[in-house]
């Protein structure tokens, strides 16, 4: 009698378990619709070039401080832009992490849009000051529906990589 009080007790879980890993029904975004998201961390170009310390400015130092040559650690803000046609989706400055501000800027960014054919640019200005973008890539795309399409920056060869 124990046994078949187990067993109906284990089937009985069973059933619930299996009723709620199908129900209620879950979905991710609308059914005409899909979703872009931009994923990527990147360091813009540092503020200022190296330069070569001369002799003389080696020579004020303390020995455990002379290094040949001067370099910022501070960088640029990366702008990011996503659009589709005319529409921007996103468009932010990002100021790069740490201390001393000469760490990587990250960007994760979802963004749902209708499902069709959409064309598709991001651009990237890491060097400051230009309104021209540094990086760019522009795609026509027909997005399914419920699609997630993730774009990202290659750091090897500097490109944005629509997926």
């Amino acid at each position: 009698m124990k046994i078949l009080a187990e067993i109906l007790m284990y089937a009985t879980f069973m059933v619930i378990v299996g009723a709620l890993s199908v129900w209620p029904p879950y979905q991710l975004v609308e059914e005409d619709r899909a979703i872009i998201s931009l994923v990527f961390s990147h360091a813009g170009e540092r503020i200022a070039e190296c330069r070569i310390l001369s002799q003389d400015e080696l020579n004020k130092l303390p020995p455990n401080m002379r290094k040949p040559s001067d370099c910022p650690r501070e960088r640029h803000p990366v702008r990011v832009e996503l659009r589709t046609g005319t529409n921007t989706l996103y468009a932010e400055t990002l100021l790069p992490s740490g201390i001393w501000a000469d760490g990587k800027a990250s960007v994760y960014q979802r963004v749902e849009v209708l499902a069709g054919e959409h064309e598709i640019f991001v651009g990237m200005n890491d060097s400051g000051g230009s309104e021209s973008f540094d990086a760019s890539n522009a795609l026509t795309l027909n997005l399914w529906p419920g699609r997630n399409l993730v774009i990202q920056f290659d750091e090897q060869t500097e490109q944005f990589l629509i997926r």
